[in-house]
């Protein structure tokens, strides 16, 4: 039962990494300026969003203690990646653009929660682990 609730938690971060840089907190490219390093950073945030929920899933519907160590471990990576890809990517410096007051604010707290919640699943795993 703990599996599914860290299973859906962390869906919905997912989702969240997933929607921020194109629905709710758009890059600069969705407000009207050119295509800019943030653009790239958000494809490639969403990406990870994708990742996220995809291990989610799998931590929903896992059985063994195994299955959920490895997918809390994606997601861990997954949420330190989506903390780090604006810096090896890039985003606007300037203090008037969208990405810089919004979006890589979201996403660098997006991912904390994201790992402060793959930390969580994998303590519990270890939990299931040793019950079985």
């Amino acid at each position: 039962m703990r599996n599914r609730v860290f299973g859906a938690i962390l869906f919905s971060l997912g989702l969240l990494v997933f929607a921020t840089p194109r629905f709710i907190l758009p890059v600069c490219e969705y407000h009207g300026f050119k295509t800019m390093n943030c653009s790239y950073t958000g494809i490639s945030e969403m990406f990870m969003g994708g990742i996220i929920m995809a291990s989610a899933a799998g931590i929903i519907f896992s059985t063994s203690g195994e299955t959920l160590r490895w997918s809390a471990v994606t997601t861990l990576v997954a949420g330190v990646s989506v903390i780090t890809l604006p810096g090896a990517i890039g985003y606007c410096h300037s203090s008037s653009m969208p990405c810089n007051y919004g979006t890589i604010p979201m996403l660098r707290l997006a991912g904390s929660a994201v790992i402060l919640a793959s930390l969580a699943g994998l303590v519990v795993s270890f939990g299931k682990h040793r019950r079985a």
